[in-house]
């Protein structure tokens, strides 16, 4: 019976282990959820931060070139938003704020497969050479 004895013994070894290893990848997991939330909420809390000093005004001095990327990007936002409204207009009747002929459709080309009805029947000389006969 020893042999089987050393194999329980292997087999309760590695079960411990594997149990060992679950624990471990489950409490790493666990501790990279919560890195995770605590850095979103550092976003959220340097975004706050950032919003209460551009509603001052008066930015200091060493933060200029970072409140003049907000402005860039806000004027970005606003055009933008303006582009959308016109679009939305165009939508209900009024005259589109692109020409027709920006339009999808007006470059579209219908493509049809070999032997449909848009194409007529297949015939021998439509078969490429050395393809298959019916």
């Amino acid at each position: 019976m020893g042999f089987l004895d050393k194999l329980k013994q292997q087999a309760t070894e590695v079960a411990s282990t594997v149990v060992e290893k679950t624990q471990e990848t489950a409490k790493t997991g666990q501790l990279q959820m919560h890195l995770r939330t605590l850095k979103t909420e550092e976003k959220e809390a340097l975004a706050d931060l950032g919003a209460g000093l551009m509603a001052l005004g008066d930015v200091p001095p060493s933060l200029s070139d970072q409140a003049a990327r907000v402005r860039e990007v806000r004027e970005k936002i606003a055009a933008k938003q303006a582009e959308m409204a016109d679009v939305k207009e165009g939508d209900d009747g009024a005259e589109p704020a692109a020409s027709s002929g920006d339009t999808v459709e007006s470059d579209a080309v219908e493509v049809t497969e070999p032997g449909t009805a848009a194409s007529g029947p297949e015939t021998p000389a439509s078969k490429p050479e050395g393809g298959p006969t019916a």
